[in-house]
């Protein structure tokens, strides 16, 4: 019986395994800007993300409107306004402090086609500009469905 068992699971140790999980996708904070894969593919995606910067930063990430771009939204924040009619929704945020990863990371269904924005509005003092505004944002948007 037990030969049969060890039988069974080599069998199956050697076949193929089906990869029906999430994408994982790390996202590193430097200072001041975010390096994540220049594409996206459609689907479960979970976002982790590090800091390999000497400051706190955060990732704050949102979907954006069809048709709307990142400098659009980075020009209404600038000009005082609220991005909240540009964004079809915000997904999430995930901070953490220099040299340090995040425990528990966004899971996003990336949609096809779509643009989602990356933003940090951190800021090293209360009159230092936010990272933002330091360049410390990014957008991708998702290939399209096969």
């Amino acid at each position: 019986m037990h030969r049969a068992a060890a039988l069974l699971l080599m069998s199956t140790a050697c076949q193929p395994q089906r990869s029906d999980g999430p994408v994982e996708v790390i996202v590193t904070a430097s200072d001041y800007a975010f390096q994540l894969p220049d594409s996206l593919r459609v689907g479960r995606t979970l976002f982790h993300f590090k800091n390999a910067g000497k400051v706190p930063h955060e990732m704050g990430m949102a979907l954006l409107k069809p048709g709307v771009t990142l400098t659009q939204v980075l020009e209404l924040m600038g000009a005082g306004g609220s991005p909240d009619s540009l964004l079809d929704g915000i997904i999430g945020i995930l901070i953490a402090e220099p040299g340090v990863s995040t425990i528990g990371a966004l899971s996003v269904d990336l949609l096809p086609g779509r643009t989602y924005a990356l933003i940090c509005n951190f800021q090293d003092g209360p009159d230092q500009p936010p990272h933002a505004a330091l360049g410390m944002v990014a957008s991708r948007t998702t290939l399209e469905a096969p």
